[in-house]
C-alpha cells in the first residue's frame, strides 16, 4: 500500500462557528518538564492552523506530538515527552446539515449533546462520561451499553486528520483509510474535526432492579437483545447483579434522573459485602424507574476533567481495566471470573461493570467482527490476582478497552486483530517518521 494510492489531500475549508464553544485565544508554549511523562512543550489549539504548525515543527526537529483530551484515560495513551496539544478551546460545533454535525476535536460529549438537543437531534449512542472529548472517545474505541449499537465511531461520516507532514485529509466512510482511522489511538495523525451522523432526539425509560447472579447468567443474552440499552453492575460477593434496562418512550411530562452504575450506594454495598460476607442486597435501594432525554440517560456521569483527575490521584493504586470477549462467550467468561474472584475476594475495589456492544469493522476495534461483551473491573494488583486475571482473559481470546488499563500482553493483543498488519501499513504511509508515537504506542510495535 502506497501513500499516493490511499491519500487525497483536502484543502482547508473554513466553516462558521454556529453553536457552542469557548472564547478564542492565542496558542501558548510552556516550559520543559523534568518527569518522563511531562511534555517539553504545550500548544493551546484555537484553530486548525495551530495543529498544522505544531505537527510540522515537531517533524522538522525530530520530535513527537500528541493530543491531550479530557485526561480521563486510565493509561498513558495520551502522554508525551514532546509537544502536547491542548484542545480546551478547540471545542466548537461548526456546522449542521440535515442529519450531519461537524464538531472540533476538543468538544465534549456533553457539549455536543447540548447543541444537538436544541436542534432536535442526538447521537444514537455514546459513552457514560459526558466530559470526554469526542476525539478521545473516537480514538480509544469508546462504547455505550447496547448490542443494538456499535462504538461511538460507528456514527462517524467523515474525519479530518492532520498527518505527519501537516497535510489535512478528509477521510470519508467507505474510503480505504476509514476502518483504520476510526479507532486509531492517535497513531495515524491528529483528529481536527469529526462529522457525525445523527438521529432524531429521543427519550428513554430506564428500569433498575436487582437479580440473583444465576438469573442474570441465564437471561443476560435475551435481556441484552430485548432492550435497546442494557447494562449491569455485578457484586460477586453478594451474588447479585443490578441491571439497567432502557427503551424509547414518548417525551415525558416530567423527567426523572437515572442513577449511575457506579455510585456511592453500589460502592458501599460492595465493600460491606466483601468485608462482612453479606450475601444479599437491600433490593429497594437499587430498584428505580427513570425517564429522561436519551443523551442524559446514556451519559449520566457529569464530572468535569479536574474531578476525574482528582479521583485518579486518590485511586492511583487501583487498576481500571475493561476486557472484551465475544458475546457468545459471556456466560462462560462470567462463570470462570466468578471462580477467580472467589479466591481473591478482596482484590476488587468496586462492583464489576457489564455491557454489550454490536460488531463493527474497524481495524483496532475491540468489537471487530463480533458482538462484544464487556467486563469492567476495578482492582488492586495483590496476591497474584492480576496475573491470574490476564491468564483467564487471554485464554478466552479477549481484547480490551484502549482507554483503560491494558491488562493483557502486547503479544496476545496483536494476535486478536485480523487487520493489525493493515493498520501498521496505513500507519507507515501516514507517519513514516513516528511523529505521533509515544511510550504507550511503542509497546504494540513488533
Amino acid at each position: 500500500m502506497s501513500a499516493p494510492a490511499l491519500l487525497s489531500p483536502a484543502g482547508v475549508v473554513g466553516m462558521p462557528d454556529l453553536l457552542v464553544g469557548r472564547r478564542p485565544g492565542s496558542a501558548k508554549a510552556f516550559p520543559s518538564g523534568v518527569a518522563s511523562d511531562v511534555p517539553s512543550r504545550w500548544v493551546e489549539v484555537v484553530a486548525e492552523r495551530d495543529i498544522i504548525a505544531a505537527v510540522r515543527e515537531a517533524r522538522e526537529h525530530g520530535g513527537q506530538v500528541r493530543a491531550v483530551g479530557s485526561g480521563g484515560s486510565k493509561n498513558d495513551c495520551f502522554r508525551t515527552t514532546g509537544t502536547a496539544l491542548r484542545f480546551d478551546r478547540y471545542d466548537r460545533v461548526l456546522a449542521l446539515a440535515g442529519d450531519a454535525v461537524t464538531v472540533q476535536a476538543g468538544a465534549t460529549v456533553g457539549a455536543l449533546n447540548d447543541a444537538l438537543r436544541r436542534h432536535g437531534l442526538a447521537l444514537p449512542t455514546h459513552g457514560e462520561w459526558a466530559g470526554a472529548t469526542v476525539a478521545g472517545a473516537v480514538a480509544t474505541g469508546t462504547h455505550g451499553g447496547s448490542v443494538a449499537h456499535g462504538l461511538v465511531s460507528t456514527s462517524i461520516k467523515t474525519v479530518r486528520l492532520i498527518t505527519a507532514d501537516g497535510t489535512p485529509l478528509d477521510i470519508h466512510r467507505g474510503s480505504a483509510l476509514f476502518p483504520h482511522v476510526a479507532v486509531s489511538l492517535g497513531m495515524l495523525g491528529i483528529l481536527s474535526t469529526i462529522t457525525f451522523e445523527c438521529v432524531p432526539r429521543f427519550h428513554l425509560e430506564m428500569i433498575m432492579r436487582v437479580v440473583p447472579f444465576e438469573q442474570y447468567l441465564r437471561d443476560h443474552d435475551a435481556e441484552n437483545r430485548a432492550h435497546e440499552f442494557y447494562s449491569a453492575s455485578w457484586i460477586p460477593t453478594a451474588r447479585r447483579v443490578i441491571t439497567f434496562a432502557a427503551n424509547r418512550v414518548p417525551a415525558p411530562g416530567r423527567t426523572r434522573r437515572r442513577r449511575e452504575r457506579f455510585c456511592c450506594a453500589t460502592f458501599l454495598w460492595a465493600a460491606l459485602s466483601r468485608r462482612l460476607h453479606l450475601h444479599a442486597l437491600p433490593a429497594r435501594w437499587f430498584t428505580a424507574r427513570a425517564v429522561d432525554a436519551g443523551d442524559r440517560m446514556i451519559s449520566p456521569i457529569q464530572n468535569g476533567s479536574r474531578r476525574v483527575q482528582l479521583l485518579r490521584f486518590l485511586t492511583r493504586d487501583w487498576k481500571a481495566a475493561e476486557f472484551a470477549v465475544p458475546l457468545s462467550r459471556a456466560a462462560e467468561t462470567l462463570t470462570a471470573l466468578d471462580r477467580l474472584i472467589a479466591d481473591h475476594r478482596h482484590a476488587l475495589t468496586n462492583p464489576v461493570g457489564l455491557r454489550a456492544t454490536a460488531a463493527d469493522g474497524f481495524s483496532l476495534s475491540p468489537c471487530y467482527g463480533t458482538d462484544t461483551y464487556w467486563i469492567d473491573l476495578f482492582y488492586r494488583e495483590r496476591d497474584g490476582f492480576a496475573p491470574a486475571l490476564r491468564q483467564l482473559f487471554e485464554g478466552l481470546g479477549a481484547r480490551c478497552h484502549w482507554g483503560k488499563h491494558i491488562g493483557l500482553s502486547e503479544r496476545h493483543l496483536r494476535r486478536q486483530y485480523p487487520r493489525w498488519d493493515e493498520f501498521r501499513t496505513a500507519r507507515a504511509a501516514l507517519d513514516p517518521d513516528g511523529v505521533f508515537t509515544n511510550d504507550f504506542t511503542r509497546r504494540f510495535e513488533p
